[in-house]
């Protein structure tokens, strides 16, 4: 039986998992597809290679990525990758959140009495929430697009559909404020709900890239210590009747 390792970008969660094995799984001739998520790698077990683009494919068609290496260094490939990953991660938490701080500080009750005039504009509120929603949560939005392409739901879906609907929602709030006067209800927008989700989201995911990073080196520190040679002690009368019984054959 043939195997193949490669890895996988964009995997967050248990149904990222399950969609790219049923995915792997269809290939022609592969009889088995395990995906890890803890170190995002993927085997195939056929009887016969499976061909890169039929894998790349594969992988793409439910909305994530596929990294083949046949130079054998995959693992130097993922790490790099990872280590791109939290760094673009880091700056994305740190300006949605700051910035998401920032509307929270002009929107919330109690504290937004002592926020400065400019942060409780709705209109200065909904730049920074445009920010935070196209900029910071772009990979969201691409994951779950090309999820609901191929009419899959993941926790992307769950996520940009939550917020799309508090950002547009306060986007008709803020532009258009008679409509809710005229029915007598209180217009007020919900950019912070929004933006505070996705930054949440992605605080949640550096953690998770940085714990996955540190698991990985320590899984391969562990196989590391595994002996390299063994040594076999044998009694002498075992040894001498097993020497007896080979010059006997």
């Amino acid at each position: 039986m043939n195997k193949q390792t490669f890895a996988i970008r964009g995997m967050h969660c248990a149904s990222c998992v399950y969609t790219n094995e049923k995915a792997l799984k269809a290939i022609p001739g592969v009889t088995e597809a395990v995906v890890n998520l803890t170190n995002g790698k993927a085997t195939l077990t056929s009887k016969e290679p499976v061909q890169n683009n039929l894998i790349i494919d594969a992988v793409k068609s439910v909305g994530y990525q596929a990294m083949i290496d046949e130079t054998g260094n995959l693992d130097e490939k993922i790490k790099v990758e990872k280590a791109k990953e939290l760094k673009d991660l880091k700056i994305k938490v740190y300006g949605s959140l700051f910035l998401g701080g920032l509307i929270v500080w002009g929107s919330f009750p109690g504290i937004m009495d002592f926020a400065p005039a400019l942060f409780k504009n709705f209109y200065f509120q909904f730049v920074l929430a445009t920010i935070i929603q196209f900029w910071a949560g772009q990979d969201l939005y691409r994951a779950a697009i090309s999820s609901l392409h191929h009419r899959i739901a993941n926790m992307d879906t769950l996520v940009v559909i939550g917020t799309t609907v508090a950002y547009l929602y306060s986007i008709f709030v803020t532009f258009f404020p008679k409509f809710f006067m005229d029915l007598k209800i209180e217009a007020m927008p919900y950019f912070d709900v929004s933006t505070v989700i996705i930054g949440l989201i992605l605080l949640g995911r550096y953690f998770e890239a940085k714990a996955k990073a540190g698991t990985g080196e320590a899984i391969k520190k562990l196989i590391g210590l595994q002996a390299k040679e063994a040594t076999v002690l044998v009694k002498e009368s075992d040894f001498k009747k097993r020497m007896l019984g080979m010059e006997a054959s």
